[in-house]
């Protein structure tokens, strides 16, 4: 008779707040402390390659073709591009935002995955990132 494989226990998410599995949690924004900065995806991949290690966790949404990053509330290095127009920032202001469980992979799902010590983005390194790759004249670049 063979011998029976059993692999551990899914781990916990690294914050009780993200859904366990594949789940998804439609949570307020500011709720939990953070806010939110949110790219289209064009421009997104390019902010977090620029990003590389220092970014932090990162959710994707495939309908929308999105990025959204978690910052630091009320972050003064972001408030300039709250009327870009490629730009949504989102904090106590009644918005809402998808939060993907650990092993969610389409539609809404965690493109850099959290952990407990990478989750929030620095908003000044995310600010600067976007200024280095944003376009200059309007338009995809």
């Amino acid at each position: 008779m063979p011998a029976e494989s059993s692999s551990p226990p899914p781990s916990p998410p690294p914050h009780d707040w993200i859904p366990p599995g594949g789940g998804v949690r439609w949570t307020r924004v500011g709720e939990l402390g953070w806010h939110s900065l949110t790219l289209p995806l064009y421009l997104g991949n390019r902010v977090l390659s620029a990003l590389g290690e220092a970014g932090g966790a990162v959710i994707q949404e495939d309908v929308e073709q999105r990025l959204t990053w978690l910052i630091e509330p009320d972050a003064a290095a972001v408030r300039h591009l709250h009327d870009h127009p490629e730009v949504t920032l989102a904090g106590n202001n009644d918005s809402y935002l998808f939060v993907p469980g650990m092993t969610r992979d389409h539609t809404v799902w965690w493109r850099v995955t959290p952990t407990r010590d990478r989750l929030i983005t620095s908003a000044e390194l995310l600010a600067d990132a976007f200024a280095v790759v944003r376009p200059r004249t309007g338009g995809r670049p």
